[in-house]
């Protein structure tokens, strides 16, 4: 009989709950410790599950890091759905950002991770491209996208080296939302000023 705390084998719970005790603890450890200081180990361990069992979900460390990202922006994009449905993709964008300010230390570590792992450059991609999704329908709803006085590759390309850079440690820690805000809204600002000169 297995005692209270005792790690549970892989036959008593389902397959899913497993996967989300590891995913919420490996979280909770990243971000605490960090993912270099944090071990497979250390998950299994406040996840309640066998040490060796982990390997039944994860391949390794970078593949559970890559699932914590992922499902950190599912749970964001989910969020947004339900919460800012009616609201443009630019207020969308700005509230998913500022939302996931906390997790900075987690994209800090994914881009240190890129060099490394197949799966956590796929999870990067995805951020990437959320981003360029909600800036692609802004730019629609806008009717930039076949403004030419707007370079929509340029202001795609901008965006997310304003998302990168927000990611990396620096002096001013400006958030990225704020900035990705500002870049937008000089972009529609130029346009309309164009557009009223033309006339």
């Amino acid at each position: 009989m297995g005692g209270v705390g005792m790690p549970r084998n892989r036959q008593q719970i389902p397959r899913e709950e497993r996967t989300g005790d590891l995913l919420a603890a490996a979280t909770e450890l990243f971000l605490a410790k960090g993912y270099a200081k944090t071990t497979m180990a250390d998950i299994s361990s406040a996840a309640g599950v066998a040490r060796g069992n982990v390997y039944w979900y994860f391949d390794s460390k970078d593949h559970i890091f890559a699932a914590v990202m992922n499902r950190l922006l599912s749970r964001e994009i989910r969020i947004l759905n339900e919460e800012q449905a009616g609201a443009d993709p630019l207020s969308r964008l700005v509230r998913g950002l500022s939302d996931m300010r906390y997790s900075r230390p987690l994209h800090q570590a994914m881009h240190d991770r890129l060099p490394y792992s197949e799966a956590v450059r796929e999870a990067h991609n995805t951020f990437l491209n959320w981003i360029v999704g909600l800036v692609d329908e802004l730019m629609a709803e806008r009717g930039l996208d076949h403004d030419p006085g707007v370079d929509a590759a340029l202001v795609r390309d901008v965006a997310l080296a304003v998302f990168e850079g927000a990611n990396v440690p620096n002096d001013r820690n400006r958030p990225a939302h704020e900035m990705i805000r500002f870049l937008m809204e000089s972009v529609m600002a130029r346009s309309a000023g164009a557009k009223g000169r033309e006339r």
